[in-house]
């Protein structure tokens, strides 16, 4: 028994290090969507793709390329001509296999509910209950109704003590405090997933709480944090810089970090950043929400005046005064405001029409990948998203052109790449690069239609799921090899193995790695693969909601724009359409047969060839194991529509 444990082991062992060599999208690849693996240091000069054994597809290995960034030579795997629905693995000549993945219309859906569900993983100020959250439920905590504010933020209407109410929101990342910066782009870019993308979000059912009312669950959401933003601005117009502990708590539960909370000084960044993204919120919700929808542009031009009578005020935590602690926290400090004007003014200028803000947009200002200290180019995707609404004001033509220009520089960068991946650059929160570069990549590919953007952006997406130098799909929860030790302080402190999923762990980093963990624990201080998964490695390894973010946005929009855009079925590419596609996979099949598209409830019957009723059902994922191989007829009846197809089952 002893030596079949160890014969086990042996092979269990060498197949973990054989798939370290083949770096792939754990998750799995549209049916007429780019398909790529990488392959590293090896001599192989062929692939196949195999399903069950089964050989279905071969091909020749690209030459390989060297990547000064991890030190590997990189040779591409390119299946993209593999188009039929179903389940594989890469091999190589040496039998080294990859990953399983999948070859699906809905490949990625479930990473684009999973990535937003876990904002409300993140919600403070109530208990998560297990309808909801299943083994993650927690008790409450952080009501946030007793929230002092310190000598920093006081002014003579309120002084220091006085007790304010700053309920809801979202914990900010593996801490337990709120912050108005990181709130802001966070805030704004899901806001934009579902200004671009409302279609996808409509029917989205993510098991929320609040997934029965008339509001899309994304909005529902995000208005959870609105809520508590909207707390969080003075009576002059001023935004507070966060709702936080004195000190970051350790490793417990929220209803256990029970220390006192304050709010802080006002910020120019901060205020702006507010301004912004109630000004977008407030266009948003302008239907469903209009009492809401009026404050928040009423409090957006209040702070903006604040901002216009501030306009450098940076933060910085502060020192103990007056019997009141310093502040250890993070800070978000910023000294720049350029860019926070600008998208200030630009959100503003949308929804109310005003001159004086158009007057405020300066675009000649310089324009990069977005980040919190960086959010000129969230103002200059607004405008191109509301082009219509400026028209009168802005040369649209322009704006497109900058965006345009902006994401060529990515996808010129991608083309260079051995990996084939946009991202390059390694520093802390190295991952939410490729995921706010896909972002632009997917506004051009809308603007343009030209498939190398989509492509491109995909690529990112395959970076964050596996083709990288680590081999992790740095989403929890999603892929074989994902990050089981995040600094989250729930997923560190609940008792349970995994950690909460649909989080982006920050990813790899070269130059924090002493600060944490110390450099001697990590595998490597190669930049692409210096990444730890430990929880005491909060450089590379916390999770941020500015980080899920563009996740959010990059997997729905490909998604979406997949189905509207490349939906295949057999031969037959389905351009522009709005009509409804149902689609029936794997098939042939000979377990399980699974059903995408329907849009309503509905009744399904597989059918002999005689018409005769062999099984009726009422689920998108249908057991057939049991029916005898052949020909078969399923018909789907929603409501009086019905479709029929010839399904197969061997």
């Amino acid at each position: 028994m002893k030596t079949l444990i160890s014969i086990t082991a042996i092979l269990l062992s060498f197949f973990a290090t054989a798939q370290e060599s083949i770096r792939i999208n754990q998750l799995g690849f549209f049916p007429n969507g780019e398909k790529l693996a990488a392959v590293i240091d090896s001599d192989a000069a062929s692939f196949e793709i195999i399903q069950n054994s089964s050989v279905v597809y071969e091909g020749t290995l690209l030459d390989a390329k060297y990547w000064n960034q991890s030190q590997e030579n990189v040779k591409i795997a390119d299946f993209s001509a593999l188009q039929i629905r179903g389940s594989y693995q890469l091999r190589l000549p040496t039998g080294e296999t990859s990953h399983t993945f999948r070859i699906s219309d809905e490949s990625i859906r479930s990473l684009a509910s999973g990535s937003i569900k876990a904002y409300y993983f993140n919600r403070a100020s109530t208990a998560l209950e297990e309808t909801y959250a299943g083994e993650f439920q927690r008790a409450a905590g952080h009501a946030d109704d007793q929230v002092i504010v310190l000598p920093s933020a006081a002014t003579a209407t309120r002084p220091a003590g006085t007790v304010i109410s700053t309920p809801k929101g979202w914990y900010d990342a593996g801490d337990y405090n709120k912050y108005i910066v990181n709130s802001g782009i966070s805030t704004y870019t899901l806001l934009a997933a579902y200004e671009d993308y409302p279609e996808f979000y409509n029917s989205l059912n993510l098991n929320i709480p609040e997934s029965n009312n008339e509001i899309p669950d994304i909005l529902d959401e995000i208005l959870w944090n609105l809520d508590w933003m909207a707390t969080m601005q003075d009576e002059d117009g001023g935004v507070y810089n966060k709702t936080t502990h004195a000190n970051f708590q350790g490793a417990v539960m929220p209803n256990q970090a029970t220390a006192t909370r304050y709010v802080v000084a006002k910020g120019t960044a901060a205020t702006l950043d507010f301004a912004a993204v109630m000004a977008m919120a407030s266009r948003t919700y302008k239907d469903i929400l209009p009492e809401k929808s009026t404050q928040w542009l009423e409090q957006s031009q209040l702070a903006w005046t604040w901002a216009m009578e501030h306009p450098n005020i940076a933060y910085t935590n502060p020192a103990a005064e007056s019997g009141y602690p310093a502040v250890n926290t993070g800070g978000y400090g910023d000294n720049n405001f350029q860019d926070e004007f600008f998208w200030a003014a630009c959100e503003l200028a949308i929804s109310t029409g005003e001159s004086t803000y158009f007057s405020a947009i300066d675009l000649s200002i310089s324009f990069g990948w977005p980040g919190w200290p960086n959010v000129e180019t969230l103002g200059l995707l607004s405008l191109v998203t509301n082009r219509k609404e400026v028209a009168e004001q802005l040369d649209t033509t322009a704006l497109k052109n900058k965006l345009i220009n902006l994401s060529s520089g990515i996808l010129n960068g991608r083309t260079t790449s051995p990996y084939l991946i946009p991202n390059s650059d390694f520093y802390w929160g190295s991952n939410a690069v490729p995921a706010n570069q896909g972002m632009l990549l997917l506004k051009a590919f809308t603007l343009t239609l030209d498939r190398d953007y989509f492509d491109a952006a995909n690529s990112a997406l395959d970076y964050l799921i596996g083709r990288n130098a680590t081999g992790y799909s740095y989403v929890t929860g999603f892929g074989d090899k994902t990050p089981m030790n995040i600094h989250h302080r729930q997923s560190e402190a609940d008792a349970i193995a995994d950690p909460v999923p649909g989080f982006l762990a920050g990813g790899p980093n070269p130059h924090n790695t002493n600060d944490d963990c110390g450099s001697s624990a990590y595998p490597s201080s190669i930049p692409a693969k210096c990444y730890l998964d430990d929880w005491c490695s909060y450089s590379t390894n916390e999770i941020t909601i500015n980080w899920n973010a563009p996740l959010v946005y990059l997997s729905a929009g490909l998604d979406h724009l997949y189905q509207k855009h490349f939906w295949t079925e057999g031969e037959e590419v389905v351009l522009s359409t709005n009509d409804q596609k149902i689609i029936i996979f794997p098939n042939p099949t000979s377990n399980l047969l699974h059903i995408s598209g329907i849009k309503s409830s509905f009744t399904g019957t597989i059918m002999n060839l005689a018409g005769q009723s062999i099984k009726e059902f009422e689920s998108s994922s249908v057991d057939i194991s049991h029916i005898k191989r052949g020909t078969y007829l399923l018909k789907i009846d929603q409501g009086g529509k019905v479709t029929t197809q010839k399904i197969q089952i061997e």
